[in-house]
């Protein structure tokens, strides 16, 4: 059973939950199995806009629900226990706007969030270059100031989204500025090149894009803050959305765990139930022990971010753990499944196993994760 440290955490698991069954569940295999070249489910991105779930986060006066952090990491915790990919639609919405919401004027807020918050308009956060990953201060994509405009070329890559987004937040450089700045692009213009890249391990009813501009305009007042600021602006977003990211972890390992017991209570093997094996029963007790350190590591986080405190370090740690334990979890889960786990018809043990992932790897990778926590902990 999920223990939640606050009495809100019980509506949301319940709305999320009715949420679910009729929306996500029906057409959840579907989204997951379509051929090659996928669509993005705009349809199903319009109902969770209309549940409010897109801007669940988001201040009210602009369009959102103005629930807190808690609230909405319980709701991608959640939605991500039903399928991950779907709830990926919601916390790829809120990364995406996170930087107009902190770091915008009050005229661009205005404009853009009440749209971003009600899933009119799909935003995208579009930072990954090929050669800027990791390194996401070693960016080629520049922008040359041309009277009241900017004009931009470049080319992006990875890019949640990027394949449909009507509105980005562009990372790039200004030239003859080293530093890295942001902006606000509407992906209408002339220029603006965008594919769907294939072949998705996992997660896919979230589609990931690829970006060419050659030329692509942007008037100077879509400058998102300061010119030079672009790097910290991104890194404060990604601090955010790392916790997304554990919550995503908690997610999937939870389903992994219960679906785990659920079979191992019905699976007969040597005339009794496989819960009855002492094997059996150690990889459920190690799952549940680092699922609920998971969850702790996850809610500290954003109850510091909630308090307005700094939780860089404790968004690191809980990304880090929890999407080695969404692996640890989704592996044992396939181990005691066996055949029912590695084949999808029978139980969704094999999608969990590919959508799990892509954790370790987006938002900061593991191995960044722990850059991060050791900068922290030792002292630059």
């Amino acid at each position: 059973m999920v223990r939640n440290i606050d009495p809100r955490q019980e509506a949301v698991r319940e709305e999320v939950k009715a949420f679910a069954e009729k929306h996500m569940y029906p057409m959840s295999e579907e989204l997951d199995r379509m051929p090659e070249p996928r669509k993005f489910p705009r349809e199903l991105y319009k109902k969770i806009g209309e549940a409010g779930f897109i801007g669940y986060a988001m201040p009210k006066e602009l369009g959102g629900q103005g629930k807190s952090k808690l609230e909405y990491i319980t709701l991608i915790e959640e939605l991500c226990y039903h399928d991950a990919a779907i709830g990926l639609l919601c916390a790829v919405a809120e990364l995406a706007t996170f930087p107009i919401v902190h770091f915008a004027s009050e005229e661009q807020k205005q404009k853009w969030v009440p749209k971003c918050a009600s899933g009119e308009i799909i935003p995208a956060f579009v930072l990954t270059e090929p050669e800027a990953g990791s390194d996401a201060a070693n960016q080629k994509t520049v922008a040359k100031e041309n009277g009241s405009e900017y004009v931009v070329n470049g080319e992006k890559i990875f890019i949640m989204h990027g394949d449909v987004a009507e509105l980005a937040v562009l990372f790039c450089k200004i030239e003859d500025k080293p530093k890295l700045s942001a902006m606000i692009v509407e992906t209408d213009q002339p220029g603006w090149e965008a594919r769907t890249l294939k072949n998705k391990m996992g997660m896919r009813a979230a589609t990931t894009g690829g970006i060419i501009l050659k030329d692509v305009k942007t008037p100077t007042s879509n400058l998102l803050g300061e010119v030079g600021k672009g790097f910290r602006y991104a890194m404060q977003t990604l601090d955010s959305a790392r916790i997304g990211v554990a919550a995503q972890g908690v997610g999937i390992a939870q389903r992994a765990l219960d679906e785990s017991v659920s079979y191992a209570k019905r699976r007969q093997a040597f005339g009794q139930p496989i819960a009855k094996l002492q094997a059996i029963q150690w990889m459920i007790a190690d799952m549940a022990v680092r699922i609920e350190a998971a969850r702790c590591m996850t809610y500290k986080a954003v109850q510091l971010q909630d308090a307005g405190e700094k939780f860089t370090l404790e968004a690191s740690m809980a990304k880090l753990y929890a999407s080695e334990v969404a692996n640890f979890c989704v592996d044992k889960a396939m181990q005691i499944h066996g055949g029912y786990g590695f084949i999808g018809e029978f139980s969704p043990i094999e999608k969990l196993y590919r959508d799990q992932r892509v954790l370790e790897i987006y938002e900061g990778t593991s191995e960044v994760q722990r850059l991060v926590i050791a900068g922290n902990v030792i002292g630059r």
